[in-house]
C-alpha cells in the first residue's frame, strides 16, 4: 500500500489554525514547545495545498518557492523517525492566501505534510501523533491537524481538540488583509529576539494563562462578549512584548490601524466584533453571522479596504486527503 501511493503521490488540503488566544514564545526551542497556552480555530475557507511523493532527496516548494532545508530538514527527519520508513520527500505546496504575512501559512503547510507523510508510509497514526509530528515543523500547525477549536498548552508536544467546529456554528472569523507582502520578520525569529531583549516577554508568559484559561471557559459557553477582551487583551500583551524588544518589532501597517479604529467605533454602537492579530499586519474579526454584512460595510466604508480584501471564514474541519 505504501509503494502504491509513494509512487503516485498523494494530495493533501489543510487550513491554518488562527489563534484568538496566543503562541509566542518557546519553552524548549530545540524541540519546538511552546512557552504559552494557546487556543486556536482551524478555518474554511484558507487553505494550503501540498502535493507528496517519494523522491532521492527532501525538497520543499511553496507558492512556487524553494524552501531552504533548514527550515524543514527536522520536520522530514522526525517524520521517517515516528513512521519507521526511510522515504525522501519532494513536496510542492500552495497557499489560496498571502502566505508568510501573518495568516498561519506554516500551521496549514506543516498540518498537511504530517498527514501526507503518514499517507505515503500507509499509516494511520492516531491524531495526537499526527499533531506531535506537525508541532516539529511548527507549533501551530499542532492544532491545525484536528480541526474545529483546538488547544496547545504551555510545554505541551501536542494539542488537543476543544470543540468541534460545529460547537458555535454562529460564529466567524472576518478576515482583513491588510497588505500582501511577505512580512519582513519571520515568527521564529521574532519569538527568539523577543525572548532574549525585551523587558515584558516574563510578564507575558506569566501573565498570558490566565487569558487562556478565561478565553476557554468563554468559548465553552459561547460568550463571545466575555470571549473578545480575552482575544484582545492576548494579541496586544504580545504585541507590547515585540514593540519593547531591542530592536523593536512592528508588523502594524497604517491600514491595520484604520481597521482597528473601526472596531473600536463598531463596538461603542454595540457590535459585538473583537479583533486578533499574529506576527503580521493582517487583522482578524471574531463575530457572529448576523453582524458580518454591517462589518463589512464599515470597514469598505471607513477603512480604506477592497471587497477581496475581506475573507469571511467559519469554524472548519482539519486536513483532508484529495487523492
Amino acid at each position: 500500500m505504501g509503494g502504491a501511493q509513494g509512487a503516485r503521490g498523494v494530495r493533501v488540503r489543510a487550513a491554518p489554525s488562527l489563534a484568538l488566544v496566543k503562541y509566542w514564545g518557546k519553552r524548549d526551542a530545540r524541540r519546538n514547545l511552546p512557552a504559552t497556552s494557546s487556543l486556536a480555530l482551524t478555518v474554511t475557507g484558507l487553505y494550503t495545498e501540498a502535493r507528496l511523493q517519494a523522491a532521492a532527496a527532501d525538497h520543499l516548494t511553496v507558492d512556487g518557492a524553494a524552501v531552504p532545508a533548514a527550515r524543514h530538514a527536522a520536520f522530514f527527519a522526525a517524520a521517517r523517525a515516528e513512521l519507521q520508513v526511510t522515504t525522501r520527500y519532494r513536496v510542492t505546496a500552495r497557499n489560496n492566501f498571502p502566505g508568510a504575512a501573518g495568516l498561519a501559512s506554516s500551521a496549514s503547510l506543516f498540518a498537511a505534510l504530517a498527514v501526507g507523510c503518514a499517507a505515503l508510509a500507509g499509516a494511520a497514526p492516531a491524531r495526537g501523533l499526527l499533531s506531535a509530528l506537525a508541532r516539529v515543523g511548527s507549533a501551530s500547525a499542532a492544532r491545525a491537524v484536528w480541526g474545529g477549536f483546538s488547544a496547545l498548552e504551555a510545554g505541551a508536544e501536542s494539542a488537543w481538540r476543544a470543540f468541534p467546529a460545529d460547537h458555535w456554528p454562529e460564529l466567524r472569523l472576518l478576515v482583513a488583509v491588510t497588505s500582501r507582502r511577505r512580512k519582513p520578520l519571520a515568527s521564529r525569529a521574532a519569538m527568539l529576539q523577543v525572548a532574549q531583549t525585551s523587558p515584558y516577554y516574563g510578564a507575558w508568559v506569566a501573565s498570558s494563562e490566565a487569558t487562556f484559561q478565561a478565553a476557554l471557559a468563554a468559548l465553552r459557553d459561547r460568550d463571545l462578549a466575555r470571549l473578545g477582551p480575552q482575544m484582545r487583551t492576548s494579541y496586544l500583551r504580545m504585541f507590547g512584548t515585540m514593540f519593547a524588544a531591542d530592536p523593536p518589532i512592528n508588523y502594524l501597517r497604517p491600514q491595520s490601524l484604520r481597521v482597528l479604529e473601526v472596531l473600536e467605533s463598531l463596538r461603542a454602537a454595540g457590535v459585538d466584533a473583537w479583533e486578533t492579530m499574529d506576527a503580521g499586519p493582517q487583522v482578524k474579526i471574531a463575530c457572529l453571522a448576523a453582524d458580518v454584512e454591517r462589518i463589512r460595510a464599515a470597514l469598505l466604508a471607513e477603512a480604506g479596504l477592497a471587497p477581496a480584501d475581506l475573507i469571511e471564514t467559519a469554524p472548519g474541519a482539519g486536513p483532508c486527503i484529495l487523492d
